[in-house]
């Protein structure tokens, strides 16, 4: 009975247990730890709660956005611009720091940019980036893998050779030093046979006459460098030359004017393969202001007509004892007004008095009658194409300032018509018979064995009543044929192109000293005694072919 008793305490005593100390049994122990997960989830929320109101003492990370450059890992405890690449730095975990997905591999359109000895750099670096910038594959291109030295002296190792690079979907030819190249017939080759297969040939500046060796401008509208702008239409006579355009389209074939002018034709070949949009968004990124619709080119500025008379470096003779120095040069296509400085013993009229025999020996100009004195002239010409111009030249003396003067000229477009006796100029020079110019004692220099270029000297008779005026010259031993006439500047002696020379009525123009014809990009070697066909053509477009002897300068009296 007591045993019986006792076993009913313990069982009794095991449930009160059971009942009051739930961790020590299994049930009792899965609701301590259900509280325990339950607490931490309450904690879970009140901290989201406290960040989503900026309660919380976690402290904020910051990363540069994963753009390659080396610390996109690097982790930043407060806001700034990565060190490094100088992007502004964004929260760690946020979209914009997560890494691009992949995407699959693009093909990417290919550039190939010719480049060589002599060659302009930003006529191939200026396209260089613009078609990088548009994503394309861009690869230096040379005859040799070797390396090239620019104009300016710049090493570069091209990426490939023409016999190994890849194809490409445009072929960029720049300018510079092309004599030789555009005598290359491997260069000439591979334009020719990589050209069919391309989407577009772009050439930039002078890189025009390589094209045009290659025949593709044939029958075709370009554009060059403002100064080779008459040349190069002796050059390529079966191309339209244009000089008002910054980049000349003829769909497939492309022409840029000259340096920067690349990047506008870079831009715009962008912009025919992959939309205008993709063109804007580089030129933006570069800060270029480009203007596809723009006519700014050097050629078509009215400053044409003043390196005519003052060389591309502005310069006229001053007084023994003087010296000159050019304060500005600006203006428009139908504008154009230069300053110097001369400083030194001499005084307005005298310096007025040469920068009027300048004007006057110089060009087709006429001086006006008014204003007069010795500080101002007046002066008018017509140009090639029967524009009237107006010119004025001054001479001040520099506010405060003993021997020191300001020399303007200006010019401008007339509103006037042509004068009657312009007119009638033009048409006594067109009425001139090819019979009436007669040319004497012409010769052609030997050149050096070693050199792609000479001269060539002779006398031209007028016989009638009225001025001729030579305008270009060609020959098919030399690439380029231009007129010439040697200055001395700085007590340097200059060689200037000119595009006329004037013979005067019933009179001569001797082309044997400081005049000349040079005969530029040989194609083949010329020695003493052989014979030389050179056509002369003057404005009223009559021609005189002649046969020139070559001769040594030892063996010429000049």
């Amino acid at each position: 009975m007591r045993r019986m008793k006792s076993t009913i305490f313990l069982i009794i005593a095991a449930s009160i247990s059971i009942g009051l100390m739930p961790g020590l049994s299994q049930t009792g122990t899965l609701a301590y730890e259900g509280l325990e997960k339950k607490t931490t989830s309450v904690e879970r929320a009140g901290q989201q709660a406290a960040r989503a109101t900026g309660q919380t003492s976690q402290r904020e990370e910051y990363v540069c956005p994963p753009c390659g450059c080396g610390k996109d890992e690097e982790v930043y405890d407060k806001a700034g611009y990565c060190p490094v690449c100088g992007m502004q730095l964004v929260k760690k975990g946020s979209q914009i720091a997560r890494p691009a997905a992949r995407r699959p591999p693009v093909v990417r359109k290919k550039a190939a940019i010719l480049i060589f000895n002599g060659v302009q750099i930003i006529d191939y670096t200026g396209p260089y980036e613009v078609f990088g910038q548009a994503g394309f594959e861009v690869y230096a291109v040379a005859v040799s893998s070797d390396m090239i030295t620019t104009s300016m002296g710049m090493k570069v190792i091209p990426n490939y050779t023409l016999d190994n690079c890849p194809k490409p979907d445009v072929i960029v030819i720049p300018g510079g030093g092309v004599i030789r190249t555009q005598n290359d017939p491997k260069v000439i080759k591979w334009i020719e046979e990589n050209s069919k297969d391309t989407e577009h040939v772009l050439s930039v500046c002078n890189g025009a006459f390589i094209l045009a060796k290659t025949g593709l401008l044939d029958g075709l509208s370009a554009t060059t460098f403002y100064n080779l702008i008459d040349g190069f239409a002796a050059f390529a006579p079966k191309t339209d030359v244009i000089s008002d355009k910054r980049f000349v389209d003829n769909g497939k074939i492309i022409t840029t004017a000259g340096i920067s002018s690349g990047i506008d034709g870079s831009l715009y070949v962008v912009s025919k393969m992959m939309g205008k949009a993709r063109a804007q968004m580089v030129a933006l990124n570069m800060e270029y202001n480009w203007q596809p619709e723009s006519d700014y080119a050097r050629a078509n500025l009215a400053d044409r007509h003043l390196r005519k008379i003052f060389s591309t470096n502005l310069r006229f003779e001053v007084p023994d004892g003087a010296s000159l120095r050019v304060l500005n040069t600006e203006g428009t296509k139908n504008d154009w007004e230069i300053e110097w400085q001369v400083k030194g013993e001499t005084s307005p009229a005298d310096v007025l008095r040469l920068i009027n025999e300048k004007l006057a020996t110089e060009s087709d100009w006429t001086r006006q009658n008014s204003p007069s004195g010795d500080s101002k002239s007046a002066w008018r010409f017509t140009d090639e194409k029967g524009g009237v111009w107006d010119g004025a030249a001054s001479v001040r003396p520099s506010a405060g300032q003993s021997n020191d003067f300001t020399v303007t000229v200006k010019i401008a477009r007339s509103g006037d018509a042509p004068s009657p006796s312009a007119s009638k100029s033009e048409t006594n020079i067109d009425s001139i018979a090819p019979d009436k110019i007669v040319i004497k004692d012409a010769w052609i220099q030997e050149p050096p064995p070693s050199r792609r270029i000479t001269a060539a000297y002779l006398v031209i008779e007028n016989h009638a009543a009225s001025e001729a005026v030579l305008v270009s010259a060609r020959t098919d031993i030399a690439g380029v044929v231009e007129l010439h006439k040697i200055e001395m500047q700085d007590r340097m002696m200059r060689m200037r192109k000119m595009d006329r020379i004037t013979v005067p009525a019933n009179g001569r123009t001797e082309m044997t000293g400081e005049l000349h014809i040079m005969l530029i990009d040989l194609n083949s070697d010329i020695r003493d005694g052989d014979q030389v066909s050179l056509t002369l053509k003057f404005a009223n477009s009559a021609e005189k072919t002649i046969a020139v002897p070559v001769r040594r300068r030892d063996k010429v009296s000049m």
